[in-house]
C-alpha cells in the first residue's frame, strides 16, 4: 500500500460526548492495535477543578494507570489476556494511554479496553499493596544510573517543575497517594472530551463504529475537565554540575530548552518544527559529520552517544547523553555544536538530502508497525497527525526552511552534568 493510500483511508470522529476516535484501517494487516489516550501525564499535578486548585503527589497518573485495571470482581488485564490480546499501558509526561493488540476481527479486547478505562474501582487495601509495588519500581529506577542522571539532567533544565519528578513518583510520594487522590485524577481528567481512541489494524470500520459508540465510553455522559496550572518558566541552571550515580564509566548528560511554554509553537507546526530539529542534530551528530565521525576514531565517544529531541504537551527540549573517557572534553566539543548549531548545520548542507532520506527511512518502515502507529500518536499536541503525516511533511521539508527553523528557534543556554565512578 502506498503512503498516500494510507492517509486516504484515515478518519477522524468526534461522538456528542467529546470523545474523540481516529481510524486507519490496514485490511492488508491479520492483526488489530487499538489505543485509549488520555491527556493527562505526570506533569498535571497542579490543577483547577471545579473552581478549587489541587496540587496532588508526584506519580499520580503513573498510579492511576496501574490501578485502573483493577475492577470491582475481576483484573482486566487478564480478562484481555483470555480474549486473546496482549494489553498494555504508560504514562509520559503530558499523557496516559492504554493499548490492546489482537489478531483477526476480535473485537472483545476492544470493548474491555472501552469499558475499565471508564468505571474505576479505588479500595483502600488495593491501593496500599499497588503502593509498595510501584514503590519496588522506584526503587529499580534508582538504581538504573541512566534513569538517575537523566532525571538530574531535567532537574536542571526544568527546576522546581513536576517535569523534574520520576514519572512514577517517590516511594514517599507514592505512599502518600489514596483512593480519594486517585479518584479526583479521574473525575478530572477521565472525561470524553480528553480522550482520544485511535486504532489500526484489520477492521470493519462500521462494526467498530457501532462498537465505540455503544461501549461505556461511548456513552458515557462527560462532565468538565480540569485546567492544568502550569508553573512559570524557571531559569535553568546551566553551571556544569557533577552528580552521584552508580555508573563503572564517566558518563555526561547534556540539555537545552527549545522556546518558553508562551512561545511554544502548536499544531502541525510544532510537529514541522520537531521533525526539522531533529534531522539537524541527526545530521550535526551522526555520521555524516566528519567531526562526530573524528570523536568517535579517537574513542572520545562509542555507541552509547545519543541525541533526543523531546516534544510534548507544554515543553521542548533537546538531550544528549554519553560514556566517555573524557567527560569535559566531550562536554566542551558538543557545548561548541549547540552554541552554533545553525552554522553547523549550513556546513553540512551537501549530507542534507542523505540524512533526510535515512529519517524517511526510518520513518517508512514504521508503517509496517502496528503498535509504533498508535503509540506515535500524540492527539492535540501535534493537531491529531500521524504518521503519515509526519513522512508527509519530512517530505516537504526543504534544506533553506530547516535552517530557517533552527536559525529562529528560541533556546536557552546549555546545561551539563558530568557522572564519575565511585573510587574505592
Amino acid at each position: 500500500m502506498m503512503v498516500m493510500d494510507f492517509m486516504h483511508t484515515v478518519s477522524h470522529t468526534q461522538l456528542a460526548n467529546g470523545l474523540r476516535i481516529h481510524l486507519a484501517p490496514r485490511p492488508e494487516f491479520h492483526q488489530m492495535v487499538a489505543m485509549l489516550s488520555v491527556n493527562y501525564g505526570a506533569r498535571d499535578q497542579r490543577f483547577r477543578y471545579q473552581g478549587t486548585d489541587y496540587q496532588q503527589p508526584a506519580g499520580v497518573a503513573h498510579f492511576l494507570e496501574h490501578k485502573i485495571f483493577t475492577q470491582k470482581g475481576y483484573d482486566a488485564f487478564t480478562r484481555i489476556s483470555e480474549l486473546g490480546a496482549n494489553g498494555n499501558a504508560f504514562t509520559t509526561q503530558s499523557r496516559t494511554s492504554y493499548f490492546i493488540s489482537t489478531t483477526g476481527q476480535s473485537y472483545e479486547a476492544l470493548r474491555e479496553l472501552l469499558t475499565f478505562t471508564q468505571q474505576p474501582f479505588f479500595e483502600a487495601a488495593t491501593v496500599a499493596r499497588e503502593a509498595e509495588i510501584i514503590s519496588q519500581e522506584v526503587d529499580m529506577y534508582q538504581d538504573d544510573a541512566d534513569a538517575r542522571l537523566y532525571r538530574e539532567l531535567l532537574k536542571q533544565l526544568f527546576p522546581g517543575e513536576p517535569l523534574a519528578d520520576d514519572i512514577a513518583g517517590t516511594r514517599a510520594s507514592v505512599r502518600a497517594i489514596k483512593p480519594a487522590d486517585l479518584q479526583l485524577a479521574f473525575d478530572a481528567f477521565y472525561q470524553p472530551a480528553n480522550m482520544d481512541v485511535f486504532i489500526t489494524g484489520n477492521f470493519d470500520t462500521a462494526a467498530i463504529m457501532d462498537l465505540i459508540k455503544d461501549s461505556p465510553a461511548g456513552v458515557r455522559q462527560g462532565g468538565a475537565v480540569a485546567q492544568v496550572l502550569y508553573p512559570n518558566d524557571a531559569t535553568i541552571r546551566h553551571e556544569l554540575v557533577e552528580v552521584d550515580v552508580p555508573t563503572v564509566r564517566n558518563k555526561i548528560a547534556m540539555g537545552q530548552r527549545f522556546f518558553g511554554r508562551e512561545t511554544l509553537p502548536q499544531g502541525v507546526d510544532a510537529l514541522r518544527q520537531v521533525i526539522a530539529l531533529s534531522m539537524v542534530t541527526d545530521l550535526v551528530f551522526g555520521d555524516y559529520s566528519p567531526d562526530y565521525m573524528l570523536w568517535y576514531d579517537e574513542g572520545l565517544i562509542d555507541e552509547s552517544f545519543t541525541t533526543e529531541f523531546d516534544w510534548e504537551r507544554g515543553f521542548a527540549f533537546l538531550s544528549v547523553a554519553a560514556e566517555t573517557a573524557e567527560p569535559e572534553e566531550l562536554v566542551t566539543a558538543v557545548s561548541a555544536k549547540l552554541a552554533n548549531l545553525p552554522s553547523e548545520f549550513i556546513a553540512l548542507r551537501s549530507k542534507f538530502e542523505l540524512v533526510k532520506k535515512d529519517a524517511m527511512g526510518r520513518l517508512v518502515n514504521k508503517l509496517n508497525n502496528l503498535e509504533e502507529i498508535v503509540t506515535r500518536f500524540e492527539g492535540a499536541t501535534f493537531a491529531y497527525t500521524t504518521l503519515v503525516d509526519e513522512i508527509d511533511i519530512l517530505r516537504t521539508l526543504d534544506f533553506d526552511e530547516v535552517l530557517t527553523i533552527v536559525k529562529n528557534a528560541q533556546v536557552t543556554p546549555i546545561t551539563s552534568i558530568i557522572a564519575r565512578p565511585k573510587m574505592v
